[in-house]
């Protein structure tokens, strides 16, 4: 026998082996997602005449990877948003940190993507692109918005969290555009004070040495929404937006502060102030204003029921409570627990037309960067 031969022959055994050792890393592939699916009870049942059948969506491929990734045959009745419902169940009886769950062909098939990490550990750098970045979710896929198509906000989260930074991220990227004029109230006076001395300043309180002015603001943007209204063409029913008519992002920093304060001072002041922010929230959607609440904790006796029906988008970084989080996401049961503990940065977003996702907002690296951003005169800069 020649040394081809012996070589041959060791590279045929070493083939054999491998194959035997991905034949067994599929089987237990396929056992691990039978015993999920049937514990979830992700399964069709059909009467028989010798009793009830369960019937388990069924693997028809594997690609080992990394990452592995199945090919799933849905059965009658089951869609790709209840197998994408149930991904964190079933993960840990793969072996998979997570699953990324996608349809294929007209959804009568799944592509289950393995995880072996958390796909929001790394940094999300804020990259330029078509219109605002929000963040990038666990799919891989970015939420990009324009401006003029944002709904209300609401973002809570404790100290430290990430909310501040991923709102650094989302003014300084609409510092520059003529399209919109960032207004509001900022009690620590931090992240307004950059806009000091921009077109944008006049309609802006940084601190509150004058809670005055505070109600005389939201009063002369309570104001400009209603010209707006009043000037809209009789075929339209939302304003056109441009540079000479820009969307009005009104930011209400630490807003459970701002009303304690002003409550402190001035109890009919406070009840103004709340219904000045009531009718922005209310109608100031087809007049180009769209309001941003922040907040610690978006408690319901400050943040209330309607002020939470209002805002579409509803972003949680870290919380102290599940209760926090329950009041803006009531179907974040599955999350809570693990959102407890999330990473600054990663929040919880319930958006317009989308289910609840985990999302890490894009990486504002320093303030020092991000006031650079908002006072440069090159758009984009930092």
């Amino acid at each position: 026998m020649t040394l081809l031969d012996t070589l041959r022959g060791r590279h045929a055994r070493d083939a054999r082996r491998a194959h035997r050792l991905d034949e067994a890393e599929v089987d237990a592939l396929v056992a691990g997602w039978e015993r999920a699916v049937l514990g979830a009870g992700f399964v069709r049942t059909v009467a028989t005449v010798t009793g009830p059948t369960v019937i388990a969506p069924r693997i028809v491929h594997v690609v080992l990877g990394p990452p592995a990734v199945l090919t799933v045959r849905l059965e009658p009745g089951q869609t790709v948003p209840d197998l994408r419902a149930l991904s964190r169940r079933l993960a840990p009886h793969l072996g998979a940190y997570g699953l990324r769950v996608d349809p294929i062909g007209h959804g009568d098939h799944a592509r289950v993507t393995l995880l072996v990490a958390d796909p929001l550990a790394a940094v999300v750098p804020l990259s330029p692109g078509p219109g605002v970045l929000l963040g990038r979710g666990e799919d891989g896929a970015c939420l990009r918005v324009e401006p003029a198509d944002l709904p209300h906000l609401i973002a809570q989260g404790a100290t430290r969290s990430g909310k501040t930074r991923w709102l650094y991220g989302l003014l300084g990227q609409v510092a520059h555009r003529a399209d919109v004029e960032v207004a509001g109230i900022d009690p620590s006076g931090l992240t307004l004070r950059p806009f000091t001395g921009t077109r944008h300043g006049a309609r802006q309180v940084c601190g509150l040495a004058d809670l005055h002015r505070v109600e005389t603001v939201l009063a002369d943007l309570v104001a400009a929404m209603d010209a707006r209204l009043a000037a809209m063409p009789v075929h339209l029913d939302v304003v056109p937006l441009d540079a000479a008519t820009p969307l009005l992002l009104v930011v209400l920093e630490e807003y459970p502060g701002l009303l304690r304060a002003l409550d402190a001072a001035d109890t009919k002041a406070g009840k103004r102030v709340r219904g000045l922010v009531a009718r922005l929230l209310a109608e100031g959607h087809k007049a180009g204003v769209r309001v941003v609440l922040v907040a610690q904790r978006a408690e319901a006796t400050i943040v209330g029921g309607a002020e939470r029906a209002q805002c579409e988008g509803r972003l949680s970084f870290r919380t102290d409570t599940v209760e926090s989080l329950r009041l803006l996401h009531p179907d974040a049961d599955d999350l809570a627990a693990e959102h407890a503990a999330a990473p600054p940065g990663v929040a919880l977003v319930s958006w317009p037309g989308r289910p609840l996702a985990r999302l890490r907002a894009p990486h504002v690296p320093s303030y020092a960067e991000y006031a650079a951003a908002v006072t440069s005169t090159t758009p984009g800069a930092a």
